[in-house]
């Protein structure tokens, strides 16, 4: 009983860590995903200067990058990825300071 007290405990305080520091998190969203054509990139952030997001293929080159210059808060763009081959992407979203999150895509098609 002792156990399961101080599990509950634990995942409580936790919860309550993350939503206190709501405030200055980012929030980084891609759907459809696995895309075939049109992919959407949501992101919700404040206290970042967020310079953009960088789309790189699974050997690590670069195939794409959205300037996010100028944005704030939310921000939600909808891109064309026809062009690429099927296949894993990876999505940084990109600051001042280097990768502020990233975020797997799966192309098909």
């Amino acid at each position: 009983m002792k156990k399961i007290v101080t599990i509950i405990l634990l995942t409580f305080g936790i919860g309550f860590g993350v939503f206190a520091q709501s405030d200055t998190t980012t929030s980084f969203h891609i759907s459809p995903n696995p895309v075939e054509n049109d992919v959407t990139f949501r992101i919700n952030y404040s206290n970042k200067d967020i310079r953009g997001i960088r789309i790189y293929d699974m050997i690590g080159k670069e195939v794409a990058y959205i300037d996010l210059m100028g944005k704030t808060g939310f921000t939600s763009m909808t891109i064309d990825i026809s062009s690429l081959r099927t296949g894993i992407y990876f999505c940084n979203l990109y600051s001042d300071k280097g990768i502020i999150e990233s975020r797997k895509m799966i192309k098909n098609k």
